[in-house]
């Protein structure tokens, strides 16, 4: 439970409030590359961490952020002309280049230089990944790309979606920290009471979710600091010599990483765009094999992970709280816990919910909860830390995100997070 003040310190993420000036210094994804596909296109609305912004991508290709407004009399330079390596006002002719500056100043004398000391609020951008990402902190502190083993496999190997969320980024983030939640939310019927047919299969496939995953309903729950944020490890009981481990990790700011298969892996990022609403992103990578075209027709209709969207740059999922995410009551009664289709859709049905911001001082924790305790605090910390000076560590340090999610079978006397086996199975490599 947090106190009244220390979730409102978690939540506010505008300028000049403790944790709106941390996530800054991290660079963030904003528009996948598709959102702004055309040099001299139609510029795209921005909000991000509460600030009115434009995208554009200009004559060479380079994709300009910058504040909406005109620095002349603030008209929207969305309906400005993309022209020339510029994006040039409509009101009265002022252009400028993706870094912000002035460049053309038509309606003042030819021999002024008026237009060199104008220069609008812009932030760099690097184009990675198929996603467009913005640093929106300090230039003095300009930080290290963050280095996701996803960057680091081939283009038809990777996928990636986002959309709207319409809550605080925090409690987004505790949604995805949140393993117990999966026996639940996400389980169907026949899953959650275990058939002895459901057993065999497990066994069958030798995968160790389905083996052990919902035979121990009471999983202990453990959680320690690490360079890049918190992992957190739940501890099931398998009936042998031996214990099932699942190991759910937060990285700093936003980031969460949930266990998965073997060799295709995903983490999200939770990304604010306002103190109440968050882009959710979603980043899948297989590590040995293109991800195949039906699996990507599959995800952009809406599955799993992914949420199916409207067309367009503002990515509003179909199935939403106005129309009650589609649940269906029947399905409910026979099928899965929720009634709800889509695994994402399930996320939001309880997160958005909870409110805009959840009124944390209002819970109830419990022993499950132990992940997403050490997590807040964590955040709370080094928002804090930087205001006394103390520059975040993961921000300055790419190299802290060569990690993995993932399970494993680990002798009982066996150190969770610092066993050979548990590093080898938390390692990204390429």
């Amino acid at each position: 439970m947090l106190s009244i003040k220390e979730n409102e310190t978690l939540a506010v993420i505008d300028r000049g409030s403790p944790m709106g000036d941390y996530i800054r210094r991290f660079w963030m994804p904003f528009l996948l590359s598709s959102d702004i596909p055309d040099s001299d296109g139609e510029p795209v609305n921005i909000t991000l961490m509460g600030e009115t912004l434009l995208a554009f991508r200009d004559t060479s290709g380079k994709v300009g952020l910058v504040q909406r407004g005109c620095a002349h009399r603030n008209a929207s330079l969305f309906y400005g002309r993309n022209e020339e390596n510029g994006l040039r006002c409509s009101y009265h002719g002022w252009k400028y280049d993706v870094t912000g500056q002035c460049v053309d100043m038509p309606t003042e004398d030819e021999a002024s230089n008026f237009k060199d000391k104008v220069k609008i609020v812009s932030y760099p951008v690097v184009e990675r990944g198929g996603a467009l990402w913005a640093y929106m902190g300090p230039p003095e502190f300009k930080q290290e790309f963050p280095e996701f083993e996803f960057f680091n496999v081939p283009e038809e190997q990777q996928y990636i979606s986002w959309n709207r969320q319409e809550c605080n980024y925090a409690q987004a983030i505790e949604g995805g920290i949140d393993s117990a939640h999966s026996n639940f939310l996400h389980a169907s019927l026949d899953a959650y009471w275990r058939t002895e047919s459901w057993l065999e299969q497990g066994k069958r496939t030798g995968n160790l979710r389905d083996m052990y995953h919902a035979r121990d309903q009471h999983p202990k729950f453990f959680a320690e600091d690490t360079d890049y944020g918190v992992a957190t490890g739940a501890r099931r009981e398998t009936g042998e010599e031996n214990h099932y481990w699942r190991y759910n990790l937060f990285l700093l700011p936003f980031y969460t990483m949930p266990p998965s298969g073997a060799r295709q892996k995903f983490f999200h990022a939770f990304v604010p765009i306002s103190n109440g609403v968050t882009a959710r992103w979603s980043f899948v990578w297989n590590l040995d094999r293109p991800i195949p075209r039906s699996d990507r027709q599959l995800w952009g209709r809406g599955y799993g992970i992914h949420s199916e969207v409207t067309p367009g740059p503002e990515h509003y999922p179909l199935r939403n709280e106005a129309n009650h995410y589609l649940i269906d009551r029947e399905m409910q009664k026979k099928i899965n816990f929720t009634g709800i289709s889509v695994l994402a859709d399930e996320d939001y049905s309880v997160q958005e919910s909870m409110g805009v911001v959840t009124p944390r001082m209002n819970e109830h924790l419990g022993t499950t909860d132990v992940g997403i305790i050490k997590s807040r605090r964590r955040l709370l910390r080094e928002a804090n830390e930087l205001r006394d000076g103390k520059e975040p560590f993961a921000a300055a340090n790419g190299n802290v995100f060569h990690v993995r999610a993932g399970d494993l079978l680990l002798e009982k006397n066996a150190d969770w997070l610092q066993d050979p086996k548990a590093k080898e199975v938390m390692k990204a490599t390429w």
